[in-house]
C-alpha cells in the first residue's frame, strides 16, 4: 500500500500523456499492454483537437489519471474496473473482441463457399449489418455463457429466450395484422444487438492460458507489478517539511470549510493524494485503501479469469470448443497437529431403510390389540 504521489498537476497534453503512461507501468504485466494501447490510441485520436476550444479531452485525461493513481495505491474497486477493461470484460476492447466473435469465418473450401453464397442468394440488395454476423456462432457462445453461470458479471445475465430471438419475435402487430417485413427485421436486429451487449467475449488462447497459470500458481516468469519508484528531488530541495509555514486562511474565509477540506477527506485522499495537517492525531489513513499482496492479486485475477473463456475451432466437423475459467475449491487437508481429531472419529451409520425403499422419518407406533 502506498499513497498517491503529490506531483504537480500536468498542464500540457504531452505532460498528461507521460503521467498516464507512468501509472500504466505499475499495473500487472499481463494487463499492461492493453491499457497502454488504449491510452496511446486515445491520445493519437484526440491530438488534432484544439484544447483551448474543447477542453473535455483534457478533463477526461485528468479523471483517468486520478483513477489510475488511486487503483495503484490500493483502491480495489477501481483496480477491478481497470482489470475488467484490460481483459475486455467492459469498454472498448470488449467491443473489439465481440466484433471478432461475430465475424464470419473465411470459407476454406468449395463447400463452405457454396453454403455461404446460398445463404445470401436473392438478397443482395437488402443486405444489412446483421447479414455480416455469424449469428449461429453468437448463439452457441451465448448458450455456453448461460450454462457457465458467471459469478458477479459486469453485464446483465443472459436469459434463455434471448438466445433464440426468432422464436420470440411477434408475428402480428397491435391490430392483429401481419407484422411488416421491415419492422420485423428491425426488431430482430435490436434483439441480436441486446444479446451481443451482454456477451463476455473469448480471450486469445495464449492470454487465457497465462491468466490461468497465474491463478493456479504455475506461472513462469515475473507476473507481479513492480514497486513504485521514489519521487525524484532536486539537490536544493529539503526532504523535511518546513515548520512554521503560513496558514492559507483566505480559502476558509471565502469558501465553506467542507469545500476547502474536500481533497483531504478520507474518501477522496486516494484520488487527490492530499495530506491532512489539521488533525491532532496525525494524517489519517484513507478509506478503502488495501495492501496488494501476491494472494490478493491472484484473487482479483481469478475473478477476471472466471468471467473469460477461450474458443477454439474443432479440427473435425463444425462447431467450436468453448472453455470457461472454473476454479475448483478443494478443502485443505489437516496438518499434523490437528490430525488427532480425525483418527478416532466413529464411522457414520447408514440410515435405516424400510422394505418399500423409503426412509421412515416419523414411524407410527404399533397399535395394541386388546383381547
Amino acid at each position: 500500500m502506498s499513497r498517491p504521489l503529490r506531483i504537480p498537476k500536468p498542464q500540457t497534453p504531452l505532460h498528461l500523456y507521460r503521467h498516464l503512461l507512468r501509472e500504466t507501468s505499475y499495473l500487472p504485466p499481463l494487463a499492461r499492454p492493453s491499457v497502454h494501447k488504449q491510452i496511446r490510441n486515445r491520445f493519437e485520436r484526440d491530438s488534432g483537437y484544439d484544447q483551448d476550444k474543447n477542453p473535455k479531452h483534457i478533463r477526461q485525461g485528468h479523471h483517468e489519471l486520478r483513477a489510475l493513481r488511486a487503483a495503484n495505491s490500493g483502491d480495489l474497486v477501481r483496480m477491478r474496473r481497470v482489470l475488467l477493461r484490460a481483459f475486455g470484460r467492459i469498454g472498448r476492447r470488449r467491443r473489439e473482441l465481440v466484433s471478432h466473435l461475430v465475424q464470419r469465418d473465411t470459407p476454406t473450401n468449395t463447400e463452405e463457399l457454396a453454403k455461404y453464397a446460398e445463404a445470401l442468394a436473392g438478397n443482395y440488395k437488402n443486405l444489412d449489418w446483421l447479414d455480416e454476423w455469424d449469428v449461429e456462432k453468437l448463439r452457441m457462445y451465448a448458450r455456453s455463457q448461460l450454462q457457465a453461470g458467471l459469478n458477479n458479471p459486469p453485464k446483465a445475465p443472459i436469459t434463455d429466450n434471448q438466445t433464440a430471438p426468432e422464436k420470440i419475435l411477434p408475428t402480428e402487430n397491435a391490430w392483429g395484422r401481419p407484422l411488416p417485413k421491415k419492422l420485423a427485421r428491425t426488431k430482430l436486429k435490436k434483439m441480436w444487438k441486446s444479446l451481443a451487449e451482454k456477451i463476455m467475449p473469448p480471450l486469445p488462447k495464449k492470454e487465457w492460458e497465462t491468466l490461468k497459470a497465474i491463478v493456479q500458481g504455475t506461472v513462469q516468469g515475473p507476473w507481479l507489478p513492480p514497486p513504485r519508484r521514489p519521487l525524484a528531488r532536486g539537490m536544493s530541495e529539503n526532504a523535511q517539511p518546513q515548520e512554521g509555514q503560513a496558514w492559507a486562511w483566505q480559502s476558509y474565509a471565502i469558501k465553506p470549510v467542507a469545500v476547502v477540506d474536500l481533497p483531504t477527506n478520507r474518501k477522496n485522499k486516494l484520488l487527490s493524494g492530499a495530506v491532512d495537517d489539521n488533525t491532532p492525531t496525525g494524517d489519517p489513513d484513507p478509506v478503502g485503501c488495501h495492501k496488494y499482496t501476491p494472494r490478493a492479486w491472484r484473487r482479483m485475477l481469478g475473478t477476471i479469469w472466471q468471467l473469460s473463456a477461450t474458443m477454439t475451432k474443432k479440427p473435425e466437423g463444425d462447431g467450436s470448443c468453448i472453455t470457461w475459467g472454473k476454479q475448483l475449491h478443494q478443502p485443505l487437508s489437516a496438518n499434523a497437529g490437528n490430525m488427532e481429531f480425525f483418527t478416532d472419529f466413529p464411522d457414520v451409520e447408514a440410515p435405516k431403510v424400510e422394505d418399500k425403499g423409503r426412509r421412515s422419518r416419523n414411524p407410527k407406533p404399533e397399535a395394541k390389540v386388546e383381547g
